[in-house]
């Protein structure tokens, strides 16, 4: 089935190439947080930001951040279909609504008919915790969820409007898995992958890389959000992980040693130093950081630049391929690896 692609203000969506979002964690009304936010994590990767839109002075704040940012911004309406209409005169780029929940046909009508005068993508996403009145309508989940998307889609397609996003999350990875496989086989839409509260930390990383990462190597997904209960930062740098295995973006690799007795250097420091520099580089590089010269020179001798302990304390070895290329301070050895990185 051959698949649309279309612009999304200033992006390309249904290009293979994943384009990877995430949600404020604050009021959308909280402005100054909200655009530092977004420009922060657009620096590391983000591509484009979605925000609730819960009242009118959220609808009013969505205009100033989006002046005030560089990416694609969507607004996340449920309920309120007014709210749906209004973002849309503030220049927004997508719009997020759910049939489940967003009031009768006559509404939504009104809604795609705004964004096909304001050439406005609509994404629509239903999800476990609200199909609402297509719950149990069906012989299965999995079923009750297609049943929303179609029932939607007639509306959509009846109203010549094709700029869709699908998105169909559970909280079970099995579900979600099945309703994005029958779903890529069955409609031409591009497709918004997500693992619907996945948890915090190490539960939520590797539910969501569990029910992801196998869609991704099967071509699957046209957008990507890793759902965790942490710093925004993170679900961003779990997304270019998992594209990056998947085949689906080039990213650099970042391989760090354990530590042991034999450690002699602040390897924990430096990977975190050296994790957030790699945020901001969109390489194929793959760097090391390691605890002594074992495991640097031997280890990670397929690394193209890495740093180690030299054996001695506050004295670190720079090497690449497995070759020395010199012993230095802590603060000049860092140095000169990042130099390396940005002339790679």
């Amino acid at each position: 089935m051959e698949k649309l692609k279309f612009n999304i203000g200033n992006k390309i969506i249904g290009d293979n190439n994943v384009l990877i979002q995430t949600m404020s964690d604050s009021k959308t009304s909280n402005v100054d947080y909200n655009i530092k936010l977004t420009n922060e994590l657009e620096k590391i990767g983000l591509d484009m930001m979605r925000f609730s839109i819960l009242d009118n002075d959220d609808v009013e704040a969505i205009k100033i951040i989006k002046k005030n940012t560089n990416i694609p911004i969507i607004a996340d309406i449920h309920f309120n279909y007014k709210f749906a209409l209004a973002v849309m005169d503030n220049n927004i780029d997508k719009v997020r609504i759910n049939p489940g929940n967003i009031g009768s046909e006559v509404f939504l009508r009104e809604i795609i008919n705004k964004a096909k005068s304001k050439n406005v993508t609509l994404r629509i996403g239903v999800n476990s915790g609200s199909l609402n009145k297509y719950k149990g309508k069906t012989k299965s989940p999995i079923d009750d969820y297609l049943l929303a998307l179609d029932e939607t889609l007639n509306i959509f397609e009846s109203e010549g409007f094709n700029h869709i996003v699908l998105s169909l999350k559970s909280t079970s990875i099995d579900y979600t898995t099945k309703l994005y496989k029958k779903a890529y086989l069955k409609y031409p839409y591009p497709l918004h992958l997500g693992l619907t509260e996945a948890g915090r930390n190490t539960q939520g990383i590797v539910k969501s890389s569990i029910c992801l990462f196998p869609l991704l190597q099967e071509g699957i997904g046209d957008t990507i959000r890793v759902s965790l209960a942490n710093d925004r930062k993170e679900e961003i740098r779990v997304c270019k992980t998992l594209l990056k295995y998947a085949n689906r973006k080039v990213e650099p690799t970042l391989i760090v040693c354990p530590t042991c007795g034999r450690t002699k250097c602040d390897v924990k420091e430096i990977a975190d130093h050296v994790e957030t520099f790699l945020d901001s580089i969109n390489k194929d590089i793959k760097v090391a950081v390691m605890g002594c010269p074992v495991n640097g020179l031997g280890e990670a001798k397929d690394c193209d630049i890495g740093i180690t302990g030299s054996g001695n304390y506050n004295e670190y070895l720079l090497f690449s391929k497995g070759k020395e290329l010199g012993r230095f301070k802590k603060e000049e050895c860092i140095k000169k690896l990042e130099d390396y990185i940005k002339n790679f």
